[in-house]
């Protein structure tokens, strides 16, 4: 995978280290940076993508933990 299609790709929503593996396995450098809330109490969850982009050679991946009523 190249920097191209990794800017075309969403991931968005996606389960940080999930996207994280996919990125790695098409030998992409990834950075997950975790943001946490400032003001209420942190939740419980999965981290999830809320944002990407393109840094040089490394996709950098902005995580919050979210609570996830999808999961089982």
């Amino acid at each position: 995978m190249d920097i191209k299609t990794t800017k075309a790709m969403n991931l968005l929503g996606w389960k940080a280290e999930e996207a994280e593996a996919l990125l790695r396995e098409q030998g992409m450098s990834v950075r997950i940076d975790i943001t946490t809330p400032t003001v209420r109490k942190p939740v419980e969850g999965p981290l999830r993508v809320i944002r990407q982009e393109v840094q040089g050679d490394t996709c950098v991946l902005t995580a919050c933990r979210v609570t996830d009523s999808y999961d089982e």
